[in-house]
């Protein structure tokens, strides 16, 4: 029912020839077209969105409210690390979010504004604060979010050496400086928490599902390529984006909140049941599959009720399945049927980086049954993730069925698996040329894809 009209002519007329280029940004919202000097900070002061406003008996004016709208405009309006007009920096480490919002509630303000009055930090029961943290996490993006209480097993979860306990009121760097090997290639600053942050919230993060999934021949290539590669990296991003606004939330409600120090993210979020661990050493979540990209977790000293483990029957489900170890291009990924405690050296190596076959397991963590990776042949494709059986999602009806079945029995895991082979759920998407042309007019976008296929 669109028609379309001539270029330069939409329906609103427009005088082009009165019309001139300003550099004003006057239009009718509230305060921004009063003429200079208008002191501006007395119309923010009137304005709704003014955390001097707040009334914790006031639905929609409570500090939970003004903590996810300031939290929201994070990188939006504040992130002065690029110029919009010039363009972004050039790749590599940048330093982002100028972050206007200070320590300590409720010192936030425009340069020159009062501060605002004085306020309690958030109050509530652990329920309460999880039902809050869960609500928030989720509209800035997280697809499932669960919580754990620090004890000693969280904390191996830790990069080792860089971080630190104490009984201090805040965190801080000490200064010192941990490498972290070949493999990040950057070094890691030892950092102190409170021993107060006893909580941690840990949030899953998406990536586009379509572009992950379309790897041409890698078996002849046996690495990740550039189409793949951008649905890593825009999840990355979106677990950048959401860690930043999810710790200005927790500042503005007043409590302490951490980036994301653990290394074992698929351990964290298997103890917080977001996921179980699979064959190919990365989680299985029941709505996703693999096909999420990482578990954050913030670590905080806001109370919430720890969230248990599940069981699925997904990690059961690998001893029977093996679809990525026969997809994986590298043979990183072990065939036996059995995980083990021990870590198997490399099989293969990678003799044109001077790792001969037979060099001993020195990327694996002891101390979990598993099936352990070859790391050293790991090129980060992407075909364990996006053609995991349970990665399939819901295209069909009869898959919630199944994951039900399997659930509750491993009889007939076999069938299924062998019935994801015979489908061709398992047949890998080439078609470059068909993304790049798809109707983006009918169909979601990447971001959104997940979550349309996963509920």
């Amino acid at each position: 029912w669109v028609k379309e009209r001539e270029h330069g002519n939409p329906t609103i007329e427009v005088d082009w020839d009165m019309l001139t280029p300003s550099f004003s940004l006057k239009n009718g919202l509230d305060g921004f077209g009063y003429p200079s000097p208008y002191p501006g900070y007395l119309v923010h002061e009137d304005a709704l969105t003014n955390p001097s406003k707040m009334d914790q008996n006031k639905p929609g004016f409570r500090m939970e409210d003004y903590a996810l709208f300031l939290a929201s405009i994070q990188r939006g309006l504040f992130d002065h690390s690029f110029d919009e007009s010039l363009g972004v920096p050039p790749p590599g480490p940048q330093i982002n979010n100028a972050d206007p919002t200070p320590d300590a509630w409720p010192d936030w303000g425009r340069p020159g504004e009062p501060k605002f009055k004085k306020v309690p930090r958030w109050s509530g029961t652990p329920e309460e604060a999880s039902k809050m943290i869960t609500a928030a996490a989720h509209y800035f993006g997280a697809y499932k979010v669960g919580f754990l209480e620090v004890d000693d097993k969280v904390k191996k979860l830790t990069f080792a050496d860089a971080t630190k306990w104490a009984d201090c009121d805040q965190p801080y760097a000490t200064g010192e400086v941990i490498p972290r090997g070949f493999g990040l290639g950057f070094p890691a600053p030892v950092k102190v928490f409170p021993n107060k942050m006893k909580y941690v919230i840990v949030l899953q993060v998406t990536q586009p599902f379509d572009t992950m999934r379309i790897l041409g021949n890698t078996k002849e290539t046996g690495h990740m390529q550039p189409m793949n590669a951008s649905s890593f990296a825009l999840g990355y991003n979106q677990r950048l984006t959401l860690l930043i606004r999810m710790q200005t939330f927790l500042r503005v409600l007043g409590y302490l909140r951490s980036e994301s120090v653990w290394c074992y993210n698929t351990g964290g979020g298997a103890l917080a049941g977001i996921n179980e661990i699979g064959r190919h050493g990365i989680g299985i979540s029941p709505e996703l599959g693999s096909a999420y990209r990482v578990n954050l977790g913030i670590f905080t000293d806001l109370p919430v009720v720890p969230t248990p483990p599940i069981d699925g029957g997904m990690t059961k489900f690998c001893e029977t399945c093996g679809v990525c170890a026969d997809l994986c291009p590298n043979e990183a990924i072990s065939k036996e049927k059995e995980p083990t405690w021990e870590l198997p050296p490399t099989k293969l190596g990678r003799p044109e980086y001077g790792i001969p076959a037979g060099t001993p397991n020195t990327w694996s963590r002891p101390g979990v049954k598993n099936w352990h990776v070859d790391y050293v042949r790991c090129r980060g494709c992407s075909y364990c993730q996006g053609y995991c059986v349970f990665s399939q999602q819901n295209f069909a009806s009869m898959h919630n069925i199944i994951k039900s079945t399997i659930s509750n029995t491993t009889l007939f895991n076999k069938f299924f698996a062998d019935s994801d082979r015979l489908f061709g759920y398992s047949d890998v998407d080439t078609d470059f040329d068909g993304w790049w042309n798809r109707d983006s007019s009918s169909s979601v976008s990447s971001l959104n894809y997940a979550r349309l296929l996963g509920r």
